[in-house]
């Protein structure tokens, strides 16, 4: 459950910028949940989150991951990052304060060849359409085969255009969110 507080700094933060955040209320727990449970405990050495705002899902993710697995965090909202610093102190995180179009570069200057999962909550439908194609395509190039992209959004507008990317999509619905959520989910196949 969110505190009052909370739930005051992240619409402060999403009203700021909308844009980046693509909500005004946390994420709930029911969405959250259903987004950590899609990772496989024994698979996951890898996990990167994208724009992971005050850190509800990245309690969820870090649930499912073994002492030994890496959780990468790209988020650009300043004041998000320091929430995240200040909430968590877990060895198994690599907080990066930069733009999830650069994930390359980092990869490479921490050693990661390939990428088990991302867990996005960027808002898509807001970005520029260069930069969403840049970011999944992204995506799609570090994800080692049988990996998987699970991001969510407020409608199905973009599911056909994840098909087209990664070749199959997978929706799940989840009522209990403000507002409710889809997660689509894909999975790198060996031919992409």
């Amino acid at each position: 459950m969110h505190s009052i507080n909370q739930r005051i700094d992240f619409l402060r933060e999403s009203l700021k910028n909308l844009r980046n955040t693509g909500s005004i209320a946390p994420s709930s727990r029911f969405l959250c949940k259903n987004m950590a449970d899609k990772i496989d405990t024994a698979r996951a050495q890898v996990v990167v989150e994208l724009g992971a705002g005050n850190g509800v899902i990245t309690s969820y993710i870090l649930d499912r991951l073994r002492p030994d697995a890496r959780l990468l965090i790209f988020e650009i909202n300043d004041a998000f990052v320091d929430k995240i610093t200040q909430k968590f102190d877990d060895p198994r995180i690599l907080l990066i304060h930069d733009s999830a179009e650069k994930m390359g570069k980092h990869f490479e200057k921490h050693g990661i060849t390939h990428v088990d999962y991302f867990v996005s909550a960027i808002p898509f439908v807001m970005l520029p359409e260069a930069v969403a194609q840049n970011i999944i395509g992204e995506c799609l190039r570090w994800l080692k085969p049988g990996g998987q992209f699970i991001q969510f959004h407020y409608s199905r507008v973009l599911v056909n255009y994840y098909k087209r990317i990664f070749g199959n999509a997978t929706v799940d619905f989840v009522a209990l969110n403000m507002p409710p959520a889809f997660i689509i989910t894909c999975e790198k196949t060996s031919g992409k």
